[in-house]
Order: structure tokens, then sequence, then C-alpha cells
């Protein structure tokens, strides 16, 4: 972890200094980069935990690198796609991969949905849209099953609702009953220290068993 450590200190140098620039945060955000680096942690902890350390994650609006980056130098043996639409900050991403020499790392400047030959085993966002567009945006990219693993906010449980139907008895860590296509959907909550969440969802489907009809 100390070579974590110091890459995430440079990382955290990097944003720092170009993210006026290249517009990568607010000044509140800014000011709260410690706390978005140890969420990362969190993020790369349960990826690990749920999909393997040797996992494919693709990291959805990947931004200014968060989670993505961070899952990136805490798991070197998964393999990280940051995607991301907006270019000054593809631009900052593939700078950061570069100088940070993060060889498991790939940058994807676009939309999510027109990736090919990728196959997740984890799907990770900040905060990018709801779980039901998450899941929807995804699909061609995920394994089957994969993991959806996203920061929530305190009223996550009516959003995840909107995807499986119902939660049921689903508790912190547990099985949910599922909607048409979800059935087995697994559901499992870490609270945050800050506040929030980080919600994960193991969905069946995805890019491994679409019909080619």
């Amino acid at each position: 972890m100390k070579d974590a450590d110091t890459t995430l200190r440079r990382y955290r140098d990097l944003v720092t200094r170009y993210h006026a620039a290249l517009d990568l945060m607010s000044d509140r955000g800014l000011a709260e980069l410690d706390r978005f680096l140890e969420e990362g942690r969190r993020f790369a902890a349960l990826v690990e935990r749920l999909a393997g350390a040797a996992a494919t994650v693709v990291d959805v609006g990947s931004g200014a690198g968060l989670p993505g980056v961070v899952i990136a130098a805490c798991l070197p043996e998964a393999t990280v796609h940051l995607v991301e639409r907006r270019r000054r900050r593809v631009a900052f991403l593939e700078l950061a991969v570069a100088t940070l020499g993060l060889a498991n790392a790939r940058v994807f400047g676009g939309d999510v949905r027109q990736m090919t030959g990728v196959a997740a085993n984890a799907v990770t966002a900040q905060a990018v849209t709801g779980l039901a567009e998450l899941a929807e945006l995804s699909v061609g990219v995920r394994a089957d099953p994969a993991w959806l693993i996203t920061r929530r906010g305190e009223g996550w449980r009516h959003d995840a609702g909107a995807l499986l139907g119902a939660l049921g008895s689903a508790t912190r860590a547990g099985t949910a009953p599922a909607a048409s296509g979800t059935a087995g959907a697994e559901l499992v909550e870490e609270p945050l220290e800050h506040r929030g969440s980080l919600v994960a969802l193991k969905l069946l489907g995805g890019a491994t068993c679409r019909s080619s009809a």
C-alpha cells in the first residue's frame, strides 16, 4: 500500500495544480479532495472484496479521476477503464495516467455506450445518475454478472427500488427481490463516515449474455 500512498499523493498534487485551468472540480470540491481520495480507497476495497483484485472495472463519468484513478492505484492487478466525455477532463486523465505510470488504467473519451470489447466485473460511478439509468447506460460493458458500485445519498433505497422493483426485506448486506431481468440481484451497502453510502448491486445480464438477434 506504500506505493499506492505515494501515487495518490502525486495524484493529489496534479489535481491541485490543474483543477482551475482544466475545470476539474469546484473550489469546494478541491477543499474536500482528501475525503474524495479516502472514499476512492473505499471504492477500491469494495471492488476487491466483491469482484476480486484483478477485476475489470469501468468507471463511468470519471471526471478528474474519482474514484477510477484511486482504484487503479490501489488495485494494480485490476484493469480500470476511465470513461469521460468532457475533453479537458479527458486530457487531464491521460496526463494523470501517464505521469503516475498507471499501466493498468485506460482512458476512453466518449459515451460509455460507445465502448466495445469490454466486459466489466464492476462498474463504478461517484453519482453520475440514478441506479436504473446507470444500469441501462452500462449494459453493453457489463459482464454477466457484474457489480454496480456507486455513491448514494440518503434516498438511495427509493432509487434502488426503481431498478429492482422492491427492496423487500433487504438489509445492510443481503439479497433483494428483483424486477424482471435482475432476478437474484444482491444488494450491499457500506455507510461512509462523512455522509451517504457506497451501494453495490450485483446484476445479471450484460455484454457477455446479450443475444445477437
